[in-house]
């Protein structure tokens, strides 16, 4: 099991999301995130993330955690995500190897379409203001979601 970060830079009623151009979740929409470090906060990890993938500095003080959301493929636990809302940063958007140029999308017409499904659900809940401890259970091969619970932090 990975323990990984995403992290939404968020407008007034909108949010920045930029395709993944490579490794796993390519071609889907999200925030930006990826995997923790030995001896790293999960904060830092976020930070640092957003800077190699869009450019973008945030003091990890200023990161908002909304969310931790457990990921399991068959059973199998593969990730622990910890999800950062971000409002402030420093810099302008780049595009990396690993990401494309983000888009702003209004929060009532998200294009879920090319998001993991998954997040069809997770994602209305802490946009809506809730912070949650979640388990989303995909079928093998990760197109699926066969079970998705939650509560409230």
């Amino acid at each position: 099991m990975k323990i990984t970060t995403i992290c939404f830079l968020m407008g007034d009623d909108s949010v920045y999301l930029a395709e993944k151009k490579q490794g796993f979740g390519i071609g889907y929409l999200n925030g930006y995130g990826g995997k923790n470090r030995k001896g790293e906060s999960i904060e830092d990890t976020a930070a640092r993330e957003l800077k190699e993938e869009a450019g973008l500095t945030v003091s990890p003080q200023r990161l908002e955690k909304v969310a931790v959301v457990d990921f399991f493929e068959d059973q199998e636990h593969i990730f622990e995500c910890h999800i950062f809302f971000v409002s402030q940063w420093k810099g302008e958007f780049k595009e990396s190897e690993e990401m494309s140029y983000p888009r702003e999308y209004k929060l009532n017409n998200l294009p879920y379409e090319k998001m993991w499904k998954s997040d069809r659900v997770w994602l209305p809940l802490i946009f809506s203001g809730k912070k949650i401890k979640a388990k989303a259970y995909y079928e093998k091969g990760m197109d699926e979601v066969k079970d998705f619970d939650y509560e409230l932090l």
